[in-house]
C-alpha cells in the first residue's frame, strides 16, 4: 500500500526540518505513532535507526527502521529493518517563507490474501492518521 500526504505550512523550511527530522519531536505531531531512538545508533542523520510502533485499530505494528537519505532541509527517507516491510519520505519544498509538505509511506503486510485483504482495509485508517498528523504539524508550527 502507497500514501502520499502533502500540506503547506506558513513556516521556515528550515523550521520543520528540525520537527519533521527529530524522532524525539514526531510524537508531538505524529497521530498513533511512537518512535524511540536505538541505543548506540547516531540520534539523526544516515544510517540513524529507530524503533517505530504505530498503532492500527487494535494491533500496534512496526519495526526497526533506519535512515537512508539525508539532505537537510529537503528530504530524508528510512526504510525498515525487521517488522512490517515499509519505506517513508518526507520532502520539503521552499514556498517563500511557506514550506510544502510531502509525506510519503509504503507498507506491505506479510502473509497472503488474508493479509491483503488487512491491507486494504487498515490503509483508509492509516491514511487518515497520516492527513491527521500533518495537520497537526501545521497546527504545531504556526502557532504565533
Amino acid at each position: 500500500m502507497r500514501i502520499e500526504e502533502r500540506v503547506e505550512i506558513q513556516a521556515p523550511r528550515e523550521r520543520v526540518w528540525e520537527a519533521v527530522s527529530d524522532p524525539s519531536k514526531a510524537s508531538d505531531f505524529m497521530e498513533k505513532m511512537r518512535f524511540w531512538t536505538v541505543e548506540g545508533e547516531p540520534a539523526t542523520g544516515h544510517r540513524a535507526r529507530y524503533t517505530v510502533r504505530a498503532t492500527v485499530g487494535s494491533a500496534e505494528v512496526g519495526g526497526l527502521v533506519e535512515v537512508t537519505e539525508w539532505d537537510p532541509p529537503h528530504e530524508l527517507a528510512w526504510t525498515s529493518i525487521t517488522g512490517i516491510n515499509q519505506r517513508g519520505r518526507w520532502i520539503l519544498h521552499d514556498r517563500n517563507n511557506r514550506t510544502e509538505v510531502i509525506f510519503r509511506l509504503g507498507y506491505q503486510v506479510p502473509g497472503g490474501l488474508v493479509a491483503l485483504i488487512a491491507d486494504r482495509v487498515g490503509s483508509r485508517a492509516v491514511r487518515r492518521h497520516v492527513r491527521s498528523s500533518l495537520e497537526a504539524l501545521k497546527r504545531m508550527l504556526e502557532v504565533r
